[in-house]
């Protein structure tokens, strides 16, 4: 505001024109408002051999006008004008730049230029001047570097990788003459190292080679390096990915048994499959516990047998597979049964019904057995329980017993030798060539005496029992 009031009484006020440009000039200084009409970036990178642009935006006040701009550089001889824009000439381009220097869009509020295929020569500083009346000439500086954008490329390791070898360069990343120097690295989740090497060119520019070495694995076959280089030439990150190329003696799958060979059984034959690197080109089928069979042959890598199964093809055989790394065996033991699986199942289904019958029938007939033994009655004997009792108890002889009872029966001598059963038999009185048993009155009557323990034991029991005793009880 003070720099606009100034410059409207100095335009109407114009009685020393040298002194009012001295003080407006003096006033621009001290405020700082001049050097801030003229913006450029304070920095500018260029890609060698591209086009660069150099920006440069201008503030005027309504009350000035813009009566030139131009472009100049500083060389070691002093400044050079590059190009001028005035509004009412036109524009001017130095002769050696006509060809690679131009104005974007001039006017009185832009002095933007665009210079082509830029070189290493063209780094250095670039000043964008304006000038204004009545305010004379302001201006802004840039510093323009050239940079060179790396060649990225990725080479393979001088040496084949061996799976189960010493550590090996897998690959090596490449920047190649980068100004400044690129930022390599290796993205990867493989446990190997990375060794960098750096080499400056005679131009300026650096070449940088970082080497990935690893110590191969089978496993790792077909995995993936990334290379990664990041550079101020660059819009966005450089990446190149790396297929890794592992060489392996073959693995060997041998298919066709389903462990269910039978005889009799057709179409049948075992295939041997390999994984390998480079790709196998030696098949071999042999029978090592004999010789192959008739009707047996190898096709491809293939053991066909062209005829149905036999009991004699049970056997152990193997199958060779070989590649330029090394050849590798596998093992297949073949029992060819009488019967298939599902017979089998079914026969051993069969036998256990069978058997669960047989068992169930047992049972049910032990079961009846014993239902009509415990329902019989007791068959009738004379012989009772055995009495054992002491010699205490011995029973009376039948000499003492009363003449009421006449016809007991003598008791026979017992012999000292050995162990005799003493049997006697109870009587009751005759009657009609019979013999019937005492009545419960006549036996417990007052004109009896009372009965021994022998005929206590008839009368309980019934007529015609047998009783056995030991003979240590008679002593």
């Amino acid at each position: 505001m003070a720099l606009r009031m100034t410059a409207h009484y100095l335009r109407n006020n114009s009685l020393q024109p040298q002194l009012n440009v001295t003080l407006l000039f003096l006033l621009c200084v001290a405020t700082g408002v001049c050097g801030s009409q003229v913006e450029v970036p304070p920095k500018v990178s260029a890609v060698l051999g591209r086009n660069v642009t150099l920006s440069c935006r201008i503030q005027v006040d309504s009350n000035l006008s813009l009566t030139q701009s131009s472009w100049e550089r500083l060389l070691a001889s002093g400044w050079v004008t590059l190009a001028v824009y005035n509004p009412m000439f036109g524009i001017s381009i130095a002769p050696e730049y006509e060809r690679r220097l131009s104005f974007l869009s001039p006017s009185a509020h832009n002095a933007t230029i665009i210079l082509r295929d830029v070189g290493f020569a063209d780094a250095g500083t670039y000043t964008c001047k304006v000038a204004r009346f009545p305010l004379g000439n302001t201006q802004a500086s840039t510093v323009v570097s050239v940079l060179v954008e790396p060649k990225v490329f990725v080479s393979a390791g001088s040496a084949a990788l061996i799976d189960g070898g010493n550590d090996t360069t897998v690959a090596t990343c490449i920047a190649e003459r980068a100004r400044p120097p690129a930022e390599v690295f290796w993205e990867t989740d493989l446990y190997g190292s990375s060794e960098a090497h750096m080499v400056d060119e005679a131009n300026g520019t650096t070449t940088t080679q970082v080497h990935y070495t690893w110590q191969p694995s089978r496993h790792a076959q077909g995995r993936t390096l990334t290379c990664v280089v990041k550079h101020p030439a660059l819009q966005r990150d450089f990446r190149i990915p790396y297929t890794i190329n592992v060489q392996f003696a073959p693995d060997i799958l041998v298919l066709g048994s389903d462990g269910d060979w039978h005889v009799g059984r057709e179409n049948v034959q075992l295939r041997c499959g390999a994984k390998s690197n480079p790709p196998a080109h030696h098949f071999r089928w042999i029978r090592l516990d004999g010789d192959m069979p008739e009707g047996v042959e190898v096709v491809n890598n293939s053991l066909v047998f062209l005829r149905p199964l036999r009991r004699n093809d049970s056997g152990v055989y193997r199958c060779e597979v070989g590649n330029d790394i090394g050849r590798r065996s596998r093992d297949m033991t073949i029992r060819v049964q009488e019967m298939s699986q599902k017979q089998m199942t079914s026969s051993m289904t069969v036998v256990g019904a069978i058997m669960g019958a047989v068992l169930a029938l047992f049972l049910i007939t032990i079961f009846i057995l014993v239902l009509l033994t415990a329902r019989k009655p007791p068959p009738s004997a004379y012989t009772d329980k055995m009495i054992d009792l002491p010699p205490s108890h011995k029973p009376p002889a039948i000499s003492d017993l009363p003449p009421s009872n006449p016809l007991a029966s003598q008791t026979p001598p017992v012999g000292p030798s050995s162990q005799v059963r003493r049997t006697e038999r109870c009587f009751g009185p005759v009657e009609g060539n019979r013999i019937s048993r005492l009545s419960h009155r006549e036996l417990h009557g007052h004109t009896h005496q009372p009965l021994s323990y022998q005929e206590w034991i008839c009368h309980q029991n019934g007529a015609e029992r047998v009783y056995v005793n030991h003979r240590e009880h008679y002593v």
